[in-house]
């Protein structure tokens, strides 16, 4: 044997070698992980059943929040600005939102009640006037003409301080209102003037919004309306949570180019903020029966919509659905599950069909 073939011999022994090494190590990797697989904690997860129920069909239509009370409050006399509140200002009901100038209004109510007491003074004197002239008369020592001359001037004076009073009690009014009250508690929310500014009986002032009371309006196709009435739950939505809520008043006037009319629901207090967005569901004809899913398990992802579906062997699948009516924490779906179905409702947020998953309650879920 020669040098050359003991060393050919040699390597390809050690080649022989490192590969049966090689191949042994792929064999034991296959027996491992499919252990280490099995040994993995399976998904806990919450489900819900699908239920047949009664559901209308509804038609979705934008809708705002507003306030009961949004006002723009408005001077009654006219005088330059003393004060005005700052925007952000929260008042309660009578609070002052700005002060006019009261100089000219003050000396006013002073000339006021001057006139007054110059009347009553004349009219006392013309009192005295007419039961001397009528003695005088019972006498026939004047004409009655002259009495009924008397007479009538002291009617005159009665008459002109009426409407002194009445000028007097205007003025007071109007000092009154030269500080502007909120008439509902509120925020200023807008200044249309400012300090110094001269401004017109009239004019607004300040924007004062209650958002205490609060409610829901939207428009609703004519085509609707026949099958809406005041108190019907609404479900309404914001896009992060949903609520039932019931009409408070449907406003019987149509628009001639939107063909729409509005509607306003109630909402409970402070729950959503005044100018948020939200979707109106309207029923658009009586209640059908349906089979319906918790809105928790609809998952939606690049424009496709599906539930993770818990089978009988307690492994996940994903059912394609076409969803419909939305009532309350149910939403319709047209396809692909049937009454008595588990549907994955918590807990599949990273899960993927084919796993075996653990059932549990919403409280065990952590």
């Amino acid at each position: 044997m020669t040098l050359s073939t003991a060393i050919t011999n040699r390597m390809s022994g050690r080649l022989c070698l490192i590969l049966a090494l090689f191949l042994a190590l792929i064999l034991s990797l296959a027996f491992i992980v499919p252990a280490q697989a099995q040994d993995q904690p399976k998904p806990r997860v919450v489900v819900g059943n699908v239920v047949n129920t009664e559901m209308s069909p509804t038609l979705t239509v934008p809708g705002s929040v507003i306030s009961m009370h949004d006002s723009r409050l408005a001077a009654e006399t006219s005088a330059t600005v003393d004060w005005v509140a700052e925007v952000g200002t929260q008042v309660k009901k009578g609070d002052p939102v700005a002060r006019l100038n009261r100089r000219l209004l003050t000396l006013d109510l002073a000339n006021r009640e001057a006139e007054i007491k110059s009347t009553e003074a004349q009219i006392t004197y013309r009192r005295k006037d007419v039961v001397r002239l009528e003695k005088l008369l019972q006498k026939n020592t004047i004409s009655e003409a002259r009495y009924d001359e008397a007479v009538s001037n002291l009617a005159v004076l009665q008459q002109q301080l009426e409407q002194a009073r009445a000028e007097r009690d205007r003025t007071a009014y109007l000092l009154d209102q030269s500080v502007i009250r909120a008439p509902v508690p509120g925020w200023v929310v807008e200044r249309f003037i400012s300090v110094g500014e001269y401004v017109s009986a009239g004019s607004e002032v300040v924007r004062l919004v209650d958002t205490k009371e609060t409610e829901i309006t939207a428009q609703a196709p004519l085509s609707l309306v026949s099958g809406l009435k005041a108190g019907m739950e609404i479900a309404v939505s914001n896009g992060n949570e949903t609520i039932t809520t019931p009409i408070r008043a449907i406003i019987p006037v149509g628009d001639n180019v939107s063909r729409m009319v509005e509607i306003r629901l109630e909402i409970p207090e402070n729950l959503w903020i005044i100018g948020s967005a939200v979707r109106v569901n309207l029923p658009k004809d009586l209640p059908r029966r349906v089979t319906a899913i918790p809105k928790d398990a609809l998952i939606i992802r690049t424009g496709r919509q599906f539930v993770f579906r818990v089978n009988n062997e307690g492994k996940s699948e994903t059912i394609a659905v076409r969803t419909g009516a939305i009532a309350d924490d149910l939403i319709e779906v047209q396809s692909g599950l049937k009454a008595g179905d588990r549907v994955i409702i918590r807990g599949g947020e990273t899960l993927k069909a084919g796993q075996d998953v653990e059932i549990v309650v919403a409280n065990d879920l952590s």
